[in-house]
């Protein structure tokens, strides 16, 4: 793809926005005692802003494709909060993850090329998301996709960032209802409600905090390219442990940096990994906007980059 079939969704109303932002946030919060631990992080804030910012693109990409004609089937896809998440969408009879990442920048948007921006898919062990990409989960479908989007993490100015776009508060009370949660679920999948989110929600407000959030700014979400079936050989392996020819000697030399840990830093650090990722540069993919010719002509909530 080249740069002019970058998608900028810029112009999302300040009210439908917040309220994707709210929505996310609660079921960060909610979902929380049956969301696996990962990373081993202690802090309950920082797990649920993981999980908010993952379901944020979502939202925003949905939201997008309300607005312009697009109808990809989310409600398939739906699941409750207390079971595990299969694929986001389906479209045109393939099932389609979106692959956000985020970045960090100077202004609202990049001064370079969004293209030479890396696709990024978790690779980290065997059934990580890229040996899932040939796997259809949802019957009926034929095929897999990926649609990779960004959003400004923070502002990084002469190497220093600043704070992030999004913040969550809980009180010590709770912080400790949700520990307690997690220590009985562990994170494990259920096969009945659990609980309902009216019980949940009034004993988080019997526990202090009622504004679960902080949004210091409204990120742009950017739709870049997608990859299937068509491209997945053209990928290759980024970060601690690189099982196959890495960036440095395929296509696109000195494009990031490694550091002694195996982390990455792509761009001068617009864009930090940490694990290993199956990896292509945008630039190497169909752009999306090539499934929707009609929005060359005329787009709502977003612009075409210059």
């Amino acid at each position: 793809m080249i740069e002019t079939e970058v998608i900028i969704v810029d112009a999302i109303p300040a009210e439908v926005y917040d309220s994707l932002i709210e929505k996310c946030v609660k079921y960060a919060i909610i979902s929380l005692p049956f969301t696996v631990d990962r990373m081993a992080i202690p802090d309950e804030k920082q797990r649920a802003l993981n999980i908010a910012k993952g379901k944020i693109a979502e939202e925003l990409f949905q939201c997008f494709c309300n607005e312009n004609n697009i109808f990809p089937d989310f409600e398939t896809c739906t699941t409750e909060f207390w079971t595990v998440d299969k694929r986001d969408f389906i479209l045109n009879g393939e099932e389609w993850d979106i692959k956000n990442n985020f970045i960090y920048t100077q202004g609202e948007l990049l001064n370079e090329d969004y293209i030479n921006l890396p696709a990024l898919v978790p690779n980290r062990f065997n059934g990580d998301q890229w040996s899932k990409r040939t796997n259809n989960l949802i019957a009926g479908t034929n095929g897999v996709g990926f649609v990779f989007t960004y959003l400004k993490n923070a502002t990084l100015n002469n190497g220093t960032r600043g704070g992030e776009f999004l913040e969550i508060n809980l009180s010590e009370q709770q912080h400790m209802f949700l520990r307690n949660l997690y220590a009985k679920y562990k994170g494990m999948l259920q096969s009945n409600e659990p609980y309902t989110e009216a019980w949940f929600w009034e004993e988080m407000e019997k526990k202090g905090l009622t504004n679960f959030y902080k949004l210091n700014f409204r990120p742009h979400l950017i739709i870049t390219g997608l990859a299937n079936n068509n491209s997945w050989g053209q990928f290759r392996d980024t970060g601690p442990f690189d099982r196959n020819n890495n960036w440095q000697t395929h296509l696109q030399p000195r494009w990031y940096t490694k550091t002694a840990k195996g982390s990455c830093n792509f761009m001068n650090g617009t864009l930090w990994t940490t694990i290993t990722n199956s990896t292509l540069p945008v630039s190497h993919l169909n752009s999306f906007l090539s499934l929707y010719p009609h929005l060359r002509n005329s787009i709502n909530y977003g612009r075409l980059k210059n």
